[in-house]
């Protein structure tokens, strides 16, 4: 009886240990599998540099913001599934993934928990103009120039103060508003660089534009020049010219009466009323004349 009983505890036995054996071994994958990662500590390992190829590259310089690289490859993959697939390319060197061999199991935990997490970067902040070349005289006052003349030239020294190249645009120089037709392009003085089309000035560097006045109507004369870039985000240069104009007739107003001429005017009424009695005095003694004949 006692041996009956034995033989059925061992029977008991046996065909549960099998059972309990698989429950641990479950219960330890599933604990290795369920390795949690510290996303704040990834976040810190995602941006640390390495050297590779040369240079000094992090996780996002090559994959980009996190929250990026999760979209485009990790899309509805869980930590484990990251993870598994950072495994893969550091143990498969792809793309030279191997300089991150020094990292822990933990450490690619962190940066799995890092990348699903992370939020998407703010927008970029919109770009600041760059500051437009400077020109000098930005106002150009001309000497006084008789109409149908033309003036002396001046030159416009154009300065690029920005720190990294600007380009002129083709055409680059336009005018804008005012009386245009009385001021007009120059070559510049020698030994001034003169400004084309399609030119580049370098950071510091200047070139010179020329002008004329050559008015086609007296008084006071202006206009605009605009100067254009083709560099993103350089606004254009405005240059003002003014001058003054003198001589020249004007064109007679029509609907006015005439000026008097010379020989109705009030100072040669006189002379206008004798000869018109030196006039009749004539036909008088032609009138006599006649009659004594008959």
């Amino acid at each position: 009886m006692v041996d009956s009983m034995l033989n059925r505890h061992e029977l008991f036995r046996l065909r549960h240990l099998p059972k309990a054996a698989m429950a641990l071994a479950a219960c330890g994958a599933t604990g290795a599998m369920a390795q949690v990662g510290n996303s704040a500590n990834g976040a810190s390992l995602y941006v640390q540099k390495v050297t590779l190829g040369g240079a000094q590259l992090a996780c996002q310089d090559c994959h980009g913001f996190a929250a990026t690289f999760r979209v485009a490859k990790f899309a509805g993959a869980n930590e484990a599934s990251i993870k598994s697939q950072i495994d893969g390319a550091i143990g498969g060197n792809s793309g030279g993934m191997n300089v991150f061999s020094f990292m822990t199991s933990q450490q690619r935990s962190d940066i799995a928990a890092y990348i699903l997490v992370a939020a998407a970067p703010p927008p970029p902040p919109p770009f600041a103009p760059l500051p437009t070349p400077t020109a000098s005289p930005g106002t150009v006052l001309f000497n006084s120039t008789a109409v149908g003349a033309v003036s002396s030239t001046t030159s416009i020294l154009l300065t690029n103060s920005a720190g990294v190249p600007i380009t002129l645009a083709n055409p680059f120089m336009v005018p804008a508003t005012g009386q245009v037709a009385d001021f007009r392009s120059a070559a510049v003085p020698t030994g001034q660089t003169p400004c084309i089309n399609s030119g580049t000035l370098d950071p510091g560097m200047s070139c010179s534009i020329a002008a004329q006045f050559a008015p086609t109507a007296s008084g006071l004369r202006s206009a605009t020049w605009n100067i254009n870039f083709s560099t993103a985000n350089t606004p254009s240069r405005e240059i003002t010219l003014q001058g003054t104009a003198t001589g020249g007739s004007s064109a007679p107003v029509v609907g006015t009466t005439p000026a008097p001429s010379a020989a109705n005017s009030p100072l040669n009424a006189g002379a206008g009323a004798l000869g018109w009695l030196n006039l009749l005095g004539l036909l008088t003694m032609l009138g006599v004349s006649r009659t004594r004949r008959r």
